[in-house]
């Protein structure tokens, strides 16, 4: 019989491996590295999580759970340092599970050193062909949200286009120079000079992001190219399962996951701030058909369940 461990981070913003943990069902054994037990949150406050001790508690811990749950799949939600801790990749070598590790962001050669690993999967493609150069056995498969089935009326949200992230320069240099009434929600953004530009510098739970989406019609993604190349950020799915109308950079793996000018409005490439202006000008009798096959579409194809059922049938194949 199959069961698996997921292995991930708590706490993150993202939610990736509380999202993934709770869609994979009965059989799923969630296990957050950062927050394992008490005693390992202690000795890393004491000493730090590149010691020693607290480097041989956390394999010590991870050894006692893949010997209690006995996982036939193991599933590695980021967690990058996999790379550096041969003494982890051995234990997943040891336990004879197929393995998998999930990753979505840039990454270097270093992540040949998870020899604990058989299957990559990137929520990028470049970074998927990225992985095949390096030979590792590389699967593309996007982020996926938990989206809401019962939405609040399309009047009753706000016509101001909103935006919520960290800045970053290329993000900082659009917003600059967008004509157009924009929220924009995150911590240390800068001041900016466009007057049409609201900032609120704070750090939301993903909850309340998510609750904010059904507010707007529409909502702004423009990637952060510090650690995307062509992929789906998870606020690309996140807005179309919340029924807004999603705008977007004109990215490479945009295409595989919604169509554009149908299920999302895009950006075209170098735009300016005018003609993000412009889009949203001209979208206004279409905005709302657009948010409605959105969120079909991903009610349909992009829920973490169904990212659950495609790792079953890579990790299986």
């Amino acid at each position: 019989m199959e069961s698996l461990l997921i292995l991930g981070k708590r706490g993150g913003i993202l939610n990736w491996y509380e999202d993934v943990t709770a869609s994979a069902g009965s059989k799923a054994f969630g296990l957050a590295m950062n927050h394992a037990t008490w005693q390992l949150r202690l000795v890393k406050n004491a000493f730090g999580d590149e010691s020693l001790t607290y480097r041989r508690m956390v394999a010590k811990h991870l050894e006692h759970v893949i010997q209690q749950i006995k996982p036939t799949h193991i599933l590695v939600i980021d967690l990058f340092y996999f790379e550096q801790r041969p003494e982890l990749n051995e234990i997943l070598i040891a336990s004879g599970a197929k393995t998998a590790q999930w990753i979505g962001d840039k990454f270097d050669s270093k992540l040949v050193a998870n020899r604990g690993i058989s299957d990559f999967f990137f929520t990028d493609t470049a970074l998927a062909k990225q992985g095949h150069r390096l030979g590792l056995n590389s699967y593309y498969l996007p982020l996926a949200t938990a989206p809401s089935r019962i939405l609040p009326p399309w009047s009753s949200r706000s016509d101001e286009l909103l935006f919520i992230a960290a800045p970053s320069e290329n993000r900082i240099k659009l917003l600059e120079k967008i004509n157009y009434p924009t929220r924009v929600i995150g911590p240390n953004w800068p001041r900016l000079r466009n007057t049409a530009i609201s900032v609120n510098n704070k750090r939301l739970a993903l909850a309340d992001v998510r609750k904010l989406y059904t507010k707007h019609k529409y909502v702004l993604n423009t990637i952060n190219s510090n650690n995307i190349i062509s992929g789906l950020p998870s606020r690309c799915f996140d807005v179309a399962g919340q029924g807004a109308c999603l705008v977007t950079d004109d990215v490479a793996d945009l295409s595989l996951n919604l169509v554009p000018g149908k299920e999302c409005l895009v950006i075209p490439y170098n735009s300016s701030g005018n003609a993000v202006a412009d889009i949203l000008s001209n979208a206004t009798n279409v905005a709302q058909s657009i948010a409605q096959a959105g969120h079909t579409r991903t009610l349909k194809e992009h829920t973490w369940s169904n990212r659950w059922g495609s790792i079953r049938c890579l990790m299986n194949g």
